[in-house]
């Protein structure tokens, strides 16, 4: 603990800008990573297979219904929104999709790309701290006795080397997180928008006049 506070007081004032930058990145990554993986991330195949029975019914309501019972809601609620839509008509499947997933993808993909840019301003920030800390080291050497010079370049190099440091890890810390909280976000849109062309082509079933047979075959009423 020593360590650590010594590494930060020997950073100056840089370090405390960092300092912020970490932690609205951590506030960042919790928020999401509960999001993500808690929230919208739970298994959507009990509600397919729910909203499945009724569209092969041709029961849209019912389907709607479900909707508002499912513990997952970006599918319930890209679901709901193309159910209104089959509701009352639509001249293009591939738009219906897209339309719901409107909705959908940006409360997904929020905030994730905060991180990138966190990454960036943290390492620029590093680097401003880097080079106001070699500046004040060489600037120093002149305004002190030759005993004291080597005392004050190792000051301002240790708040240079500190300043890149602190920049460097941050930046790792939120790329890291950047790659799995995007992997994420990317497959719950893609696993959602497969869940609605799923039901488009069930309910276009439907319309056809194809019902459920036994062994889950399709036949023709």
């Amino acid at each position: 603990m020593e360590g650590l506070l010594k590494f930060f007081h020997d950073g100056g004032p840089f370090m405390v800008v960092n300092v912020f930058f970490i932690a609205f990145a951590l506030a960042v990554i919790v928020e999401r990573m509960y999001a993500l993986f808690l929230s919208y991330g739970i298994n959507e195949k009990p509600f397919v297979a729910a909203v499945d029975r009724y569209l092969q019914a041709g029961n849209i309501e019912a389907a709607a219904k479900v909707c508002t019972q499912s513990p997952t809601p970006a599918l319930s609620r890209a679901t709901r929104n193309l159910l209104k839509l089959l509701r009352n008509g639509f001249e293009s499947p591939v738009l219906a999709v897209e339309e719901s997933l409107m909705e959908v993808r940006p409360l997904v993909m929020a905030r994730v790309n905060w991180l990138w840019s966190i990454a960036n301003i943290a390492t620029l920030v590093g680097l401003i701290g880097t080079i106001v800390g070699l500046i004040g080291a060489f600037g120093s050497l002149g305004a002190v006795s030759a005993e004291q010079k080597a005392a004050a370049l190792a000051k301002g190099i240790s708040e240079a080397m500190n300043n890149t440091a602190f920049g460097l890890t941050i930046a790792v810390i939120c790329i890291f997180f950047h790659l799995i909280l995007n992997n994420q976000s990317v497959k719950i849109v893609e696993r959602t928008e497969h869940a609605l062309f799923h039901f488009l082509n069930v309910h276009a079933q439907w319309r056809k006049g194809y019902r459920p047979a036994e062994g889950g075959d399709q036949k023709k009423g």
